[in-house]
């Protein structure tokens, strides 16, 4: 297949072009933060450009896969960052939409979360759009993905659990948003990779996926794990929500929005996922070790 993949400077969106490329032709869109990745073209492209609009046309890929995504967002007058985000990936969608090619789309399990916030509501309004569409589509919505760091390309914002690994590397304490007991399933990002692949190879109709580890940890297990596995000793500490959230404004790639419903759990059936592609992603227990390479 010819395949176009938004945000792949991205995590996410680096490593599915990797898996993608064994077996497809894959041209990688990324719009500020340059791409170099062995066997994917890279493209630069403005998904709200009319230009950059025909030069993706002029590709004749046979689908879309849309993972790129905007959390804060230099804000214009009036505006939020979280707003001006929504904003932006609002009308990356529409724009997805009027290449009229199969998408498949990674979207969030926040989607299911209970708040109001923009984030969470451009990704429920970028599904209600897909479904709308008349398209052939599919929706993937990946928690909390984790893997290696790629040599060859790095993504301008840290991929989250590289950043725990640091803190446990170099700092005697680990601090923990509230209590730590709000639970998580972290999915490989290469389990997250071949459950898309398969959907778009056996084709898109309309399937929707929480594509989650086989497990689902309290953030205290997580810590746990890593640090086992690092072999490190750690205290962690607990540290009021709303002092990580002032804490945000000075992280570029933090939400204040988001934080304000972190300790929302997120536990799903992973059998779901096998039931419909054969895959049944691993635990987190089991795929640790790549994160560390």
């Amino acid at each position: 297949m010819r395949l176009l993949v938004t945000g792949a400077s991205s995590f996410v969106g680096a490593h599915f072009c990797l898996s993608a490329k064994k077996r497809h032709r894959v041209w990688g869109g990324f719009f500020s933060n340059p791409l170099s990745l062995p066997g994917v073209t890279p493209i630069r492209i403005d998904l709200l450009s009319v230009r950059d609009q025909r030069k993706i046309r002029a590709l004749e890929v046979d689908a879309v896969v849309h993972l790129a995504t905007k959390i804060k967002a230099t804000p214009k007058a009036d505006e939020t960052a979280a707003q001006r985000a929504y904003e932006i990936n609002r009308k990356m969608m529409d724009a997805v939409l009027e290449l009229q090619k199969p998408v498949l789309y990674g979207s969030s399990t926040a989607v299911h979360w209970s708040a109001d916030v923009p984030y969470v509501r451009s990704r429920q309004e970028d599904e209600d759009a897909l479904r709308r569409s008349g398209l052939p589509y599919a929706i993937l919505r990946p928690s909390a993905p984790y893997g290696p760091d790629l040599i060859s390309h790095r993504p301008r914002h840290k991929e989250s659990f590289q950043t725990l690994v640091n803190v446990i590397r170099w700092s005697p304490v680990v601090p923990l948003v509230g209590s730590g007991d709000y639970m998580r399933q972290p999915v490989h990002v290469d389990d997250f990779s071949e459950v898309g692949l398969r959907l778009l190879e056996s084709g898109l109709s309309g399937q929707e996926l929480d594509v989650v580890g086989c497990k689902a940890y309290s953030m205290r297990e997580i810590v746990s794990i890593l640090s086992k596995k690092m072999h490190q000793r750690r205290r962690l500490v607990p540290i009021p929500k709303p002092i990580f959230i002032w804490l945000s404004r000075f992280r570029s790639d933090f939400d204040e929005s988001l934080l304000e419903v972190i300790d929302e759990d997120e536990v799903f059936d992973a059998s779901i996922v096998k039931d419909l592609t054969g895959i049944l992603p691993r635990s987190f227990e089991d795929g640790v070790s790549d994160l560390l390479r």
